[in-house]
């Protein structure tokens, strides 16, 4: 009966990956299947997970063998391998005289992949001459399309940042009117880098810019001025906050230290606008 290797790791229990068995067992249902995880080390995985590289591996084995089985697979073996995933595999067909039929490499996308960006799918076919088959756990991870929201979402808050400056600061009257025209005219200039940035990554991204902001409420009393502004000010905090965890998770460092940047000068900012409430 024919006897397939799986290769995988933090995509274990994709949705991609149990497309893709279900697809061997429709055409051979008595397919048998071992699967190899290779012990990644804690510190390269998504999430950060209690234990080292050993015990992590094995809850990720025992979880994916149940997960697998529940979509129909005979899961024979599970084993813990090598970091390396040439080495887990080259160790595994060492160890054990089985034959197998082909291999099975589940990965995460490229932009957070080392095997993928080492190769490995293709390296691991030319070494040891079995057909190897790749499956992508785009589910995973941030998707692209998803950031790309996220930050059309904070682009428009921006925006509407920038609206509402503008009418505050000429809207406010008396003392606390003054002290909120005179904190929001300093602010502009960098909610304007701000906009400009996240438009840039945006398109370099591939994605289409939506502009789309709402336009400020139309405010009398320089109090409620002063707490739209605050309000506002959380808001985009907490959005910033979200889409630092999605860059990261998307795999761009480079973003991800932007967006720390300006979580932290926004935060100055609204620690301002809340000392004039007091």
């Amino acid at each position: 009966m024919p006897r397939i290797l799986i290769l995988a790791n933090q995509t274990a229990s994709s949705p991609e990956l149990s497309s893709a068995i279900r697809e061997i067992i429709k055409k051979d249902a008595a397919t048998e299947f071992v699967l190899l995880v290779p012990a990644t080390p804690v510190e390269d995985l998504l999430d950060w997970q209690d234990g080292d590289n050993q015990a992590v591996a094995k809850r990720t084995a025992q979880t994916a063998k149940e997960h697998l089985e529940e979509v129909g697979a005979n899961v024979i073996r599970t084993e813990v391998g090598d970091p390396s995933p040439v080495k887990a595999i080259e160790d595994e067909l060492q160890r054990h005289e089985q034959k197998y039929d082909g291999i099975v490499i589940s990965t995460l996308p490229l932009q957070r992949s080392r095997w993928v960006a080492l190769d490995q799918p293709r390296r691991i076919e030319r070494r040891f001459k079995l057909p190897v088959t790749h499956v992508v756990g785009h589910s995973v991870t941030m998707t692209r399309e998803e950031l790309i929201n996220g930050l059309n979402e904070d682009l428009n808050l921006e925006l509407e940042t920038l609206l509402r400056g503008v009418y505050h600061a000429a809207a406010g009257r008396g003392m606390l009117g003054h002290e909120l025209r005179e904190l929001l005219k300093k602010e502009l200039p960098s909610e304007l880098d701000h906009a400009m940035f996240i438009a840039d990554k945006i398109v370099a991204l591939g994605g289409a810019v939506r502009i789309r902001p709402a336009v400020p409420a139309e405010l009398a009393a320089s109090r409620d001025l002063l707490q739209e502004n605050i309000a506002g000010e959380r808001k985009i905090i907490s959005n910033y906050a979200k889409r630092i965890d999605q860059a990261a998770e998307f795999g761009d460092k480079g973003l991800v230290i932007r967006l720390e940047d300006m979580l932290a000068s926004e935060t100055d900012h609204l620690e301002q606008l809340e000392r004039l409430g007091r």
